[in-house]
């Protein structure tokens, strides 16, 4: 998984640049019709998935590591009131 999280932004980011070198070619040369055919719509799908797998997955972390913040100020709260508690017995 981590080397999942590692190269999907990675992947993402090539395969954009890939598509706008793609497109720029084909308003260099719009004779060949690079926007026309198929590996034009497989890579521009692919990027699109790769990009959704992304941004699920940074997402996921994003809330995991959210969770475990809150969680951690939320126990120290409770440590903190209960090192007040058994001050006051």
């Amino acid at each position: 998984m981590k080397f999942l999280r590692a190269m999907l932004p990675n992947l993402t980011i090539a395969l954009n640049i890939s598509l706008l070198v793609i497109v720029y070619l084909d308003q260099r040369n719009p004779m060949m019709g690079f926007l026309m055919g198929t590996p034009f719509q497989m890579l521009s799908a692919l990027c699109a998935l790769c990009s959704i797998m992304t941004a699920v997955v940074l997402y996921g972390d994003w809330r995991k590591s959210g969770r475990n913040s809150k969680r951690m100020e939320h126990n120290q709260e409770n440590s903190e009131k209960n090192a007040e508690f058994t001050l006051d017995i």
